[in-house]
């Protein structure tokens, strides 16, 4: 558990900037101006809507971000905060952001025996296991610079459980 608690955190930290970058201006570094890369992207952080295909709606636990200048983080997954919600077996869920700006990047992971899995998606969506259970899920996602995609925008990271059951 030790593991995957100091995995999780280096994940979410990784993805962080403490230096907001909201719109473009110049900054003076030392004796040479630079420029900040500018954002279009909300001052407050979104809300994930999380759907299988059924259109059964999944609640996220907020975990650890950096959005609009703040960042917080979080030690643990959160997952004592979620309640599973019944889904079926093999359904696809999806992730929407709520923002018209597409992230960068979209990571889903599962955990399982207290490890993690990258879980294959595309844009968000990925296909539940056809196995009966509890599954538990974290989601990372970043919005980088257009111009420096090693320059975080924004990140947000959340968790979920679903309770997969058979389909009749």
């Amino acid at each position: 558990m030790t593991t995957l608690v100091f995995l999780s955190t280096m994940l979410i930290l990784s993805g962080c900037n403490p230096t907001p970058n909201h719109s473009t201006k110049e900054v003076e570094m030392g004796s040479k101006q630079v420029q900040e890369p500018e954002s279009n992207l909300p001052q407050k952080l979104p809300t994930p809507t999380i759907k299988s295909e059924s259109g059964i709606s999944i609640p996220a636990i907020q975990g650890s971000y950096c959005w609009g200048g703040t960042c917080a983080d979080y030690a643990s997954l959160n997952f004592e905060d979620n309640t599973p919600v019944q889904v079926l077996a093999g359904e696809d869920l999806s992730i929407d952001m709520g923002i018209d700006i597409p992230p960068d990047e979209i990571s889903i992971s599962e955990y399982v025996d207290n490890r993690n899995a990258y879980v294959t998606s595309t844009d968000g969506t990925f296909q539940l296991p056809k196995e009966p259970g509890t599954h538990y899920y974290g989601a990372f996602v970043r919005w980088s610079s257009p111009q420096d995609s090693q320059i975080s925008l924004g990140d947000t990271f959340f968790t979920f459980v679903v309770r997969v059951v058979e389909k009749k």
